[in-house]
């Protein structure tokens, strides 16, 4: 019995990580994952929001698409529409999450989260580049996450680039 123990340990060594459950680095935004209603309020006005994320090729990046509508103002006197999209993606050079953001203004945010302001349930996105910078600015993206149905989202402006100031609060609920 104990030769066939000894014979047969290496093999189940050699199997047994194969057999474990390897985490993705995407478990933790899976309540993302559906389509989503919002309430948005900020410097464009009040508005209303409609996002989806979605799985994509092999589950290796997390889709986004966005668009908000924003009323009738004295200075946007057609209102304001506002559509973007993104992609989450999981960079294994540095074992980082990079969210990339498109703007139909033309603007690409390039984020990684920071994962010392970040915890189970919140999640903050600060820019490393942003494409066709006005400036020397800086973009956060706080995402809070109420339950698996509801998140709150914070986006802020640092036009100098270091001292954000609030832009946009957001409140999605799962349809």
């Amino acid at each position: 019995m104990k030769a066939i123990i000894k014979l047969l340990l290496p093999v189940f060594m050699f199997f047994l990580p194969f057999s474990t459950y390897a985490q993705s680095p995407f478990d933790q935004f899976d309540f993302l994952i559906g389509s989503w209603q919002g309430v948005e309020k900020g410097m464009a006005g009040d508005g209303i929001g409609f996002r989806t994320y979605q799985y994509e090729l092999n589950k290796n990046f997390i889709f986004e698409k966005n668009m908000s509508t924003f009323p009738i103002t004295d200075k946007k006197p057609r209102g304001e529409v506002h559509r973007d999209f993104g992609v989450i993606s999981y960079n294994k050079n540095d074992s980082s999450i990079v969210f990339r953001q498109f703007h139909v203004e033309g603007f690409a945010n390039i984020y990684k989260l920071d994962k010392n302001a970040s915890g189970e349930n919140k999640f903050v996105f600060v820019t490393r580049e942003i494409e066709n910078n006005p400036g020397n600015w800086a973009a956060r993206l706080i995402v809070d996450k109420v339950s698996d149905t509801e998140f709150r989202e914070t986006f802020e402006i640092a036009m100098d680039g270091k001292n954000f100031s609030h832009f946009l609060k957001n409140h999605w609920k799962k349809e």
